[in-house]
């Protein structure tokens, strides 16, 4: 799904009711955009796999 929420978005739901192997939301995709922004702007290119796997905690937490 492209859209970004800390518990399953409808359509991950129904993914994973349907039995899809994978589902996911778009926080990856989210994070990814803005690194390549601020690389961009500054010129740098913000490591992004730690923030993430963050992501990833936060949300299981919830």
């Amino acid at each position: 799904d492209m859209m970004y929420s800390l518990t399953d978005t409808p359509f991950v739901a129904w993914a994973k009711a349907h039995g899809a192997a994978k589902a996911s939301d778009g926080s990856g995709m989210l994070v990814e955009q803005a690194a390549e922004s601020f690389f961009i702007w500054r010129g740098v290119r913000p490591e992004t796999g730690s923030v993430i796997k963050l992501l990833g905690r936060v949300k299981s937490e919830e």
